[in-house]
Parts: structure tokens; C-alpha cells; sequence
């Protein structure tokens, strides 16, 4: 990677996830909605897909000025269906607890109500993170499950800021394993790198050395 490559955020993203924001232009983005789509076509009828189409489209355009690096969205088909939303900023090291809460007012974050906990967590490699959860309020007015987390990277990169969303303000509890996923798995590539095992291949190790 030369001095003028910025690196890639990569991520592991849950089952069915429907990228928004991580595309260089409108055209990558599209190609990808068409592959996307390919495997429900002659299954779902044509106005329902001309539906999902518009939708991924103005979800992009909601999105387009909000400084998320991988940001989207997948169903939850657990009992009741719902839909979580998954937002990542990664801000560049130098960075402290003061540079990640900027980030939540740059993305117009939810305001959460007089139920939140803010919890302290252990990534599987170590590194120590917080993470508020409760109900909140959307700047609409609608009420949505919310957690908001901050892990640093690995080798203190910077820091990993994560917003997840909950259309069924009751499925907090389900939600937050997706917000952990996020913030323990968000690395910083170069061009040229390959992403990570995860879980960490060491993590495995020990935990198939336990279970023995």
C-alpha cells in the first residue's frame, strides 16, 4: 500500500446483509442490488422488486452524507420478523473517548430515553470497549431498540464507533450480539492485505483446548 491508499474497513457482516453506503460509486452500488436480487427473481413478483429496488436506493440517498465506512441493514426472522440497522465510523488514531462521541453527532444518533445502561465489554482479543443500550427516539419521532458501542482497533489504529438500530424497540437483548459483531470485527486493510480469521484463529485454539 503506498502513502496515498487509504485503507479498507472490513468487517464481518451478519446473514442476508444488504449493504448501503461501502461502494465507490452509484454504478458499483447498483451492480451489486442487481447480484443481489439475482437469486429471487421468477420467486418474487416484478412490482415487489421494483419496490426493494426503490428502497435500497433511498436508503443509499439517506445515508449518502453520514460518515459511516460500512453501514446497512438485515432481516431478523427470529419469532416476530424485524429489521436491524448496523452503522460503522472508524476514526483514524489519533482518537479518544471525546473523538468517538463527536461521531454521534456527526451521524444525527438516536436520543435515548431514561431506561439506558452503559456496560463496559472485552473484545475476544482483549481490547476493552463501552457500549449504551436502551430505547431511543429517532429524530423523526419514532421510537427504535438502540445500541451505540466504541471498541479502539487493534495495535490503537483509532477507534471503532458502531450504531444499532431495532425497528421492535423489544428485541434489544437480540440486537446487541449483531453491535458486538461489528465492533470486535472491524479491521483497517491495506491494498494488499487479506482479511483476519475470525473469530481469531488463537481464540479457536483455546477455546477447542478447553473444551478437550
Amino acid at each position: 500500500m503506498t502513502d496515498t491508499e487509504a485503507p479498507v474497513v472490513w468487517q464481518r457482516v451478519p446473514q442476508g446483509w444488504i449493504e448501503l453506503v461501502a461502494f465507490s460509486d452509484d454504478e458499483i452500488a447498483r451492480r451489486w442490488w442487481e447480484a443481489y436480487l439475482a437469486p429471487a427473481r421468477g420467486a418474487v413478483d416484478a412490482d415487489a422488486l421494483a419496490t426493494m429496488t426503490a428502497g435500497f436506493h433511498e436508503a443509499r440517498r439517506v445515508l449518502q452524507d453520514a460518515p459511516y465506512s460500512v453501514a446497512g441493514i438485515f432481516p431478523y426472522l427470529v419469532d416476530e420478523p424485524t429489521v436491524f440497522f448496523l452503522g460503522t465510523t472508524v476514526l483514524p488514531a489519533p482518537s479518544d473517548a471525546a473523538a468517538a462521541r463527536t461521531a454521534s453527532s456527526l451521524t444525527g444518533l438516536v436520543r435515548f430515553d431514561d431506561d439506558m445502561r452503559t456496560e463496559s465489554f472485552v473484545a475476544l482479543d482483549g481490547r476493552t470497549g463501552s457500549a449504551s443500550l436502551g430505547r431511543a427516539t429517532m429524530p423523526d419521532g419514532g421510537e427504535v431498540g438502540a445500541v451505540i458501542g466504541e471498541v479502539p482497533l487493534p495495535a490503537n489504529e483509532g477507534t471503532v464507533f458502531v450504531v444499532a438500530l431495532s425497528l421492535d424497540v423489544d428485541r434489544l437483548d437480540e440486537l446487541a450480539p449483531y453491535a458486538a459483531l461489528a465492533l470486535d470485527s472491524t479491521r483497517l486493510l491495506g491494498a494488499d492485505e487479506e482479511p483476519p480469521s475470525y473469530p481469531p484463529a488463537e481464540w479457536l485454539a483455546a477455546a477447542s483446548e478447553g473444551g478437550a
